[in-house]
């Protein structure tokens, strides 16, 4: 049995969690039920208990996400946890770091999901931007002796850009639940064009580019609808904008929706589309293509990993309104071209699974501690 100590600013129950806390949650539950011991340090927030155990993971909640957590790690290490004998601790590096290897006296795997670069500017105030920004820039430094898992090839690229090792990173892709997809499958699409967005509403996810380009579509195709699924901080302005383009009796904004109601809407809709400037992965554009779903995104890192050009959908340059319009029109207007498409993307997309990313990940924990034991020689 490893014990495996996880950091991650907030776990899958959070009011904020999204695509990092529910990777967290598909990988590591699946070690736990290995008969592996997992612990979780993440942000407290309100109505959340310090300690329970979910899914085979102890819980253990400490601070608060304004409270500066990351700076309050060192001190939960120092008091409590170092007395407990982990084997390895994963740095889930989502936002701010929490530069683990200067004082955890383990070895550390860093769990990279995409570092936010430049692209942070775009959804926060100058102040905070720099911070954030500031903090990414001695990642190589910090972690130059840990592992590495990026979750696709566009993020291990931008941490070899960095300064991070090649052969120090594993890239494991998100995977998908074990669903009765035959089931899903069996639902009709939508009998007018209907196109969709999972995800959160957030500045940076660049929703107002796929709202522009929907307009054009609309003036061709009054009928069609868009679906913008999930809560956020820019919805407001992003409902605004609907009403200003028109488009307040085409676009709805359902928040959050459950699972049974995202496969069913995801089935239902004639493509996905995904408009951000930088993803680590981009999970949704790959559970719409499970239930044959083509999925439009943003020639982006971690977008452009999920999607074959032309084959099970549309990569398009980011930006580029009048081109993003017109790959939902060909969705429109070439409906066999759009079902080839979905039937190649069923055919790729069922080849993820998280008991493989699980798996993988495990590799790399076990490699991490073999490593450290060797540098540590016989003595340990």
């Amino acid at each position: 049995m490893r014990k495996i100590l996880v950091v991650n600013w907030q776990d899958w129950t959070h009011p904020r969690a999204g695509g990092a806390e529910f990777h967290l949650r598909e990988v590591f539950r699946r070690i736990a039920a290995r008969g592996h011991r997992v612990d979780l340090l993440c942000t407290a927030f309100d109505g959340a208990t310090p300690e329970e155990r979910l899914d085979g993971i102890n819980v253990l909640r400490r601070g608060g996400r304004y409270e500066l957590f990351n700076y309050a790690v060192p001190m939960v290490w120092r008091r409590v946890l170092h007395r407990i004998d982990y084997d390895v601790v994963v740095d889930d590096l989502n936002k701010v770091p929490f530069a683990t290897p200067l004082y955890v006296d383990r070895p550390v795997v860093a769990l990279v999901h995409h570092l936010f670069g430049e692209t942070i500017f775009q959804e926060t105030n100058p102040l905070f931007g720099s911070y954030l920004w500031l903090s990414e820039r001695p990642v190589p430094w910090i972690y130059r002796r840990s592992r590495f898992v990026a979750v696709s090839d566009s993020t291990a690229d931008d941490l070899v850009a960095r300064g991070i090792d090649r052969e120090r990173i594993t890239v494991i892709p998100n995977g998908l639940p074990d669903l009765d997809w035959e089931s899903i499958l069996a639902l009709g699409k939508s009998p007018s064009p209907l196109f969709v967005y999972l995800g959160r509403l957030k500045r940076y996810k660049r929703l107002d580019l796929a709202l522009q380009a929907f307009a054009r579509v609309a003036e061709r195709h009054p009928d069609a609808r868009l679906s913008i699924a999930g809560e956020g901080s820019h919805r407001p302005a992003l409902q605004r904008l609907a009403e200003e383009l028109g488009l307040a009796e085409s676009v709805d904004f359902p928040g959050w929706i459950s699972d049974d109601a995202k496969w069913s809407l995801l089935r239902r809709a004639w493509a996905l589309v995904y408009t951000s400037p930088k993803e680590g992965w981009g999970i949704g554009s790959l559970e719409a293509q499970r239930v044959g779903t083509i999925a439009l995104v943003s020639d982006a890192p971690g977008l452009r990993d999920t999607v074959v050009d032309g084959v099970t959908g549309r990569v398009v340059a980011h930006g580029d309104v009048a081109a993003f319009a017109a790959a939902m029109q060909e969705a429109i207007e070439r409906p066999e071209r759009r079902r080839a498409m979905e039937e190649a993307a069923v055919r790729r997309a069922s080849r993820y699974s998280w008991d493989d990313a699980a798996e993988a990940t495990l590799a790399v924990l076990e490699a991490a501690i073999a490593e450290a034991a060797a540098a540590e020689g016989p003595g340990r």
